[in-house]
């Protein structure tokens, strides 16, 4: 039989994909396990197409913490060969298990991968990846089909004081998509809720005929394939940022008030700005195309 792993991934969209980096060690040093992941409505999406994926049970958080009596009542009918807890709970002490990996996050600054090898005693862990399926790829080339050439710019975050300016994004697409980058069309990205804070920046580029990506037509893991068929990306400390450098594109994450230790971008190609004084208004657009201006060699 094959080992049978449960993996209790991380709540929000940025931690899910850090956290994809335990998937791919797990799935590169055992890859006859068979894994079970318990995710939330936000981060679930990320692993369906998980390649040694058994089950993904979609867990929403509630009052009083009833979600664990849920997540209990999944882990508990099976002895497991290990579980790997990324929330910090006591729920692999009450597993049947051989083997237990539990993160509860680290005082000392340093990379979030850092603080997975070193916590749970592990070897360097390879680079956050997800993976998709051919109906994910099929759509991402119907949005960007071959050829095309294309830049992503994300607006938007959960925190007012963590997005670049909007006039800014403005001011840098427009420099970019009339000089160096010539000839892309630039795709806008962000949740559903966001997409008012968004039409500033689609209208301004109607000429360059933006791809609108703000109605949540698109997946997780369809956005994820659109990014890699693009150039690059610039875009807040978000999810998507972290989604973009797993994708192994140019990332570029622009970084005001929040920890830039802990949660810059990683990924082969992936780079961040800090602002002044961790005031994203004072980080001017002509900084950041200086930036970008490099990936097109």
């Amino acid at each position: 039989m094959p080992p049978q792993l449960l993996f209790i991934a991380p709540t929000r969209i940025g931690d899910a994909v850090l956290a994809s980096s335990l998937l791919e060690y797990l799935r590169q040093m055992q890859p006859d396990a068979r894994v079970t992941i318990v995710a939330s409505p936000y981060s679930a999406p990320l692993y369906e197409a998980y390649p040694p994926l058994e089950a993904l049970h979609n867990v929403a958080k509630q009052s009083y913490a009833r979600h664990w009596l849920k997540i209990w009542n999944i882990a508990r009918g099976r002895r497991w060969d290990a579980v790997w807890d990324l929330r910090g709970s006591a729920l692999a002490y009450l597993c049947r298990t051989r083997r237990r990996y539990i993160f509860r996050g680290m005082a000392e600054p340093m990379p979030k991968l850092q603080q997975f090898a070193r916590q749970m005693k592990l070897q360097e862990l390879p680079l956050p990846v997800l993976w998709t399926s051919a109906t994910h790829e099929a759509r991402a080339r119907h949005i960007i089909p071959d050829g095309e050439r294309v830049l992503v710019f994300a607006p938007c975050a959960n925190w007012p004081p963590k997005e670049w300016p909007v006039a800014h994004f403005i001011t840098l697409a427009r420099q970019l998509c009339a000089g160096v980058y010539l000839g892309y069309r630039p795709m806008i990205v962000t949740a559903p809720h966001e997409r008012s804070r968004a039409m500033p920046l689609l209208e301004a580029l109607k000429e360059y005929q933006p791809v609108d990506a703000t109605d949540g037509a698109l997946s997780l893991l369809e956005l994820y394939a659109c990014f890699r068929r693009a150039r690059g990306f610039v875009g807040n400390d978000s999810g998507l940022m972290h989604m973009a450098a797993a994708a192994g594109i140019h990332t570029l994450g622009l970084f005001g008030p929040t920890d830039v230790v802990t949660y810059q971008p990683c990924g082969m190609h992936a780079s961040y700005l800090i602002a002044p004084e961790g005031n994203l208004a004072q980080l001017m657009p002509e900084t950041v195309a200086a930036t970008m201006t490099g990936w097109k060699g």
